[in-house]
């Protein structure tokens, strides 16, 4: 019975942890609006990244809490923590 207890809460939790995980997606663009291809994305303290495309888009999961860092040559660096939208942070 223990066995079976332990393993539900095993399975609770490694839902509850896929569940926090959000799919963000924006663009990204200068004061003027004009979109930035090639900006780059990162999820601080992580390998975890993207670039923007040809229209400034880009796409990334991460968690709730989880800060993102953007940067691109020639501009300052923003960074914005994930809350809990899942577009343009």
């Amino acid at each position: 019975m223990k066995t079976l207890f332990y393993t539900l809460c095993l399975c609770f939790l490694s839902l509850q942890v896929t569940a926090q995980q959000k799919t963000i997606t924006g663009t990204v663009s200068d004061d003027s609006g004009l979109p930035l291809p090639g900006a780059n994305i990162v999820v601080k303290n992580t390998s975890i990244g993207t670039q923007t495309d040809f229209n400034g888009n880009y796409k990334i999961t991460a968690s709730v809490g989880q800060v993102l860092v953007f940067t691109y040559v020639g501009f300052e660096t923003v960074e914005k923590k994930i809350k809990t939208n899942t577009t343009n942070i």
